[in-house]
């Protein structure tokens, strides 16, 4: 079958063998009668590092087209099978280039028509402005569909609990209560629902769920969200747990609800349950109209007894009709976006702002063809006043009420001071463990370096775990072949019922990256073991830029990020062997971007190290003094010996596991540094070598 294109040629003979089967097969027999067909050429034969062929990947991603144009169907166990349209496909075109021509151009139109429904939305309602919108607002038809409409329980379905008794009971607990006591919202409920029943409490753990959902994580972070809902519904005496889709969506946000709604929790809290409560009092065909009628439900909304509160209440009606209310809580954010963006829709404001905004954003989609997010340029400048430009700590300017969103970097939480359990542990005085703390809070990258043994992972990981408290620490080794593909992120084959692809996963950097912007109140540490047996530029690439300024944002290699930034709560600690590679022979941006801090076996901390070790394990001196003596023998600063090798883990450092350690671990060391000089290390650096020098400083 001469063809220009073998890939195209496969492609329409797995079309006709399924054709001539007239029933679904499997991919290996499709491929297996195609290769008899059309056997690989040398180079076709040539495998990726999966194993896989470079012909057979060929020829999957070409079905893959027929699969979008509609003429295949790749069914998994099922095998594949052809449609109707496939074999007309067949059929009407002889010629397998044209007929794959003809596959791109049928998956064309089909992206068009898709469009041509995304642009038709455009034009009647608010659409999500990103994908951690999309996340909220797929979990808020959760609690619409099954908790407004149904009455069931958002968490366990089946389970009646938005109803008229069980809401009764909240707000005879909750809304009712005499006030109890309680440390902070979460306490004043548990006091609140102490006597409450099961469903009270599931009902709360809910309705604290919807609350949260909508806040923006830059507010409040994805581990805080969730940590908070858990705690309400550990209040229960058999707890539920949170449903994957709601467990996702905390990830995501719309809006920073300002200081208001963490200040008065509780207010915002009573006015939610309220609206339940008159949501309950009505039966089911009114329930169908106010969730066809957004107006209506503003009605409903706005009317409920409690506070005014509006952060909270059109909260409430983002939640529940996205399509008609903007993700914006702040009637002053409103009327000053009303204000500078009227002439969208004629100049003339209304007397309904919710209206006009509604109006304003419809008519800003269609002309953008896309979402519109106010709280970025460039529309952003245009309704905030010039002098109030600049967001401040607490999220917002001097002048407007604090929903700004909060700067996706914001002040970086503290680090805890040094404790008197971390410098022992450590076997150090506090004073280093505290210098080292600063320097990183500062400088936010640092190198430990030294020789081997000098305890530079153990130390690099217990800062981490220090400072990473409610946060995440992680640590990843470098190496000759580690690869930015490795670190940051790179296309990795997957297999996925028979069928091979190629996806963009990301690595450890990317990963930590993205769970600390989720939660900008936590700390996150990056331990980077043996960082300089690694090709540096070529594993961060375009990160180094990323490394000295934070605040910027660049576009990552792969296209996976065109403004990607690095989080401020994300800290890295290098460690360095300097008898693998001296500081000097590092790449001078890499030097530039990080501060270094020396352990050597010279040096203190590191020279108190063994001896504070062997007195807390009751332990006599004398393996300190051997290794003081062990390396005013070497020569060579950097080939010196660290404590490490003396401090086992199961603290026994008796004569017979001191002789192992000697033997098997320090002189093959020294052997290798001595390598070719044909010297006696035995003799020179031997226990009893050693010991015949230090006996008079032993006292004998």
């Amino acid at each position: 079958m001469p063809t220009i294109n073998s890939d195209a040629a496969r492609a329409r003979l797995a079309l006709e063998v399924l054709a001539s089967a007239g029933a679904p097969l499997t991919r290996a027999s499709i491929w297996r009668t195609v290769l008899e067909e059309m056997p690989l050429t040398q180079a076709e034969r040539e495998p990726h590092a999966s194993g896989v062929t470079r012909g057979q990947t060929s020829w999957a991603w070409t079905t893959a087209e027929f699969v979008k144009a509609g003429w295949l169907v790749k069914g998994g166990a099922a095998g594949w099978s052809i449609t109707s349209e496939g074999m007309e496909a067949l059929e009407r075109e002889p010629d397998a280039d044209a007929l794959r021509a003809e596959a791109r151009a049928q998956y064309t139109a089909w992206t068009k028509s898709r469009d041509s429904k995304r642009a038709s939305t455009l034009h009647t309602g608010i659409v999500p402005q990103d994908a951690a919108q999309e996340e909220v607002l797929r979990a808020a038809r959760l609690f619409v569909e099954r908790g407004l409409s149904a009455g069931e329980s958002v968490f366990a379905p089946g389970r009646s609990i938005w109803n008229r008794t069980v809401v009764a009971e909240l707000v005879r607990e909750f809304v009712e209560s005499d006030g109890a006591v309680g440390d902070g919202f979460v306490g004043k409920i548990a006091a609140q629902l102490a006597d409450a029943s099961d469903d009270a409490k599931l009902l709360m753990a809910e309705l604290v769920t919807l609350q949260l959902l909508p806040a923006s994580i830059t507010a409040i972070g994805e581990k805080k969200k969730r940590e908070r809902v858990q705690e309400v519904l550990g209040f229960m005496t058999h707890p539920v747990q949170i449903p994957s889709e709601i467990d996702q969506a905390f990830s995501g946000g719309s809006f920073n609800p300002g200081t208001r709604m963490s200040s008065a929790l509780g207010a915002a809290m009573t006015v939610i349950v309220n609206f339940l409560e008159a949501w309950v009092e009505l039966d089911g065909d009114q329930h169908e109209a106010l969730l066809g009628d957004a107006w209506a439900m503003r009605d409903l909304v706005l009317g409920a007894p409690g506070e005014t509160f509006p952060s909270q209440r059109y909260a409430l009606l983002y939640m529940l009709h996205p399509d008609v209310f903007v993700s914006v809580v702040s009637t002053k954010h409103k009327t000053a976006i009303r204000d500078a963006f009227i002439g969208e829709i004629g100049g003339t404001a209304s007397d309904d702002l919710d209206r006009d905004l509604l109006g304003i954003t419809v008519a800003l989609q269609v002309k953008e063809n896309g979402p519109v997010q106010f709280y970025s340029e460039p529309l952003k400048s245009r309704w905030i006043p010039a002098a109030d430009t600049k967001v401040t700590d607490e999220g917002s300017s001097p002048d407007f009420e604090t929903d700004l969103p909060v700067d996706p970097s914001p002040d970086r939480p503290r680090f805890p001071r040094a404790s008197p359990e971390l410098a022992s542990s450590l076997h150090m005085d506090a004073e280093w463990p505290q210098m080292a703390l600063d320097l990183l809070e500062r400088r936010r990258q640092i190198i430990l370096h030294g020789p081997p043994g000098t305890g530079k992972t153990f130390l690099a990981r217990k800062l981490a775990d220090h400072i990473s408290v409610g946060g995440e620490s992680l640590l990843v080794q470098f190496h000759p072949s580690y690869s930015y593909e490795d670190f940051v992120e790179g296309f990795r084959p997957r297999t996925e019922h028979g069928n091979l692809s190629y996806e963009l996963k990301p690595g450890p950097f990317r990963r930590i990256a993205a769970e600390a912007l989720k939660n900008p109140d936590r700390n996150y540490v990056l331990v980077i073991d043996e960082i300089n047996r690694g090709n540096l530029p070529k594993i961060f690439g375009e990160l180094y830029f990323l490394l000295e300024y934070r605040e910027q944002r660049i576009a990552l290699l792969y296209g996976s990020d065109s403004s990607f930034s690095f989080p401020e709560n994300v800290y890295i600690i290098g460690t360095m062997n300097t008898t693998d590679r001296s500081i000097a022979l590092l790449d001078a941006a890499m030097r530039r971007r990080f501060a270094f801090l020396e352990m050597h076996p010279d040096l203190e901390p590191t020279r108190s190290v063994l001896p504070r070790w062997l007195t807390s394990h009751g332990l006599p001196q004398e393996a300190g003094v051997l290794l003081q003596a062990l390396n005013a023998r070497i020569v060579e600063r950097s080939a010196r010996i660290g404590p490490s090798y003396l401090m086992p883990s199961d603290g026994d450092l008796s004569e017979a596991r001191l002789a192992e350690i000697w033997r098997h671990e320090l002189l093959p060391l020294l052997e290798e540094y001595h390598y070719g000089e044909g010297r006696n290390i035995e003799s020179e650096y031997g226990l009893a070598a050693l010991r015949r020098t230090i006996h008079p400083v032993a006292g004998e």
